[in-house]
């Protein structure tokens, strides 16, 4: 069996919340390497700045000696994933939590996406035209009920382990 990666690219923040780091672990059982990208603490979050951050991490593995990529990426870092698929040729399956407007060109059936998933309540991208998207390029699309950007339900632990599971159980 050949070499596999999952490589998370978090969002603007950097810190791996709990749905980036279930779903990596997920792969992780699976067999695949884990690799985490941490972009540079800032209180300015700028593409440009974690698009290198990013670029820097991809440039430093030997992309080519694995068999399976898959790219977790959330909100910014959806952005991010995409651009460095795109730049490198990566053959890279994505997974896309909260994406936003930029991402949406990136949304397509020759792309190699598992899945995209969002919050009903998403203030970053309305959550109905991101479903007809998908569903437009017939690519498997959950909606968290209830839920806004960040996927969490503030000082509500038993709702975020829901949310965490309903969404682990849309990708198996």
């Amino acid at each position: 069996m050949g070499k596999k990666i999952v490589i998370s690219f978090p969002g603007g923040r950097g810190y791996e919340i709990p749905l980036l780091y279930f779903t990596s672990k997920y792969f992780e059982d699976l067999g695949y390497e884990k690799l985490f990208i941490n972009y540079p603490n800032s209180d300015e979050v700028k593409f440009e700045m974690l698009f290198e951050a990013a670029e820097k991490i991809i440039q430093s593995i030997a992309v080519e000696e694995y068999d399976d990529i898959v790219f977790i990426a959330k909100s910014i870092g959806t952005v991010v994933a995409c651009k460095i698929k795109e730049k490198y040729k990566i053959s890279a399956s994505l997974i896309l939590f909260t994406p936003l407007k930029d991402t949406l060109p990136y949304i397509n059936n020759e792309n190699n996406i598992i899945m995209v998933s969002a919050g009903e309540n998403d203030r970053y991208l309305d959550s109905k035209s991101l479903s007809e998207l998908c569903e437009k390029e017939g690519i498997r699309c959950y909606i968290e009920p209830n839920v806004g950007h960040r996927m969490e339900v503030k000082g509500d632990l038993k709702r975020n382990l829901e949310v965490i599971f309903n969404v682990l159980d849309k990708i198996q």
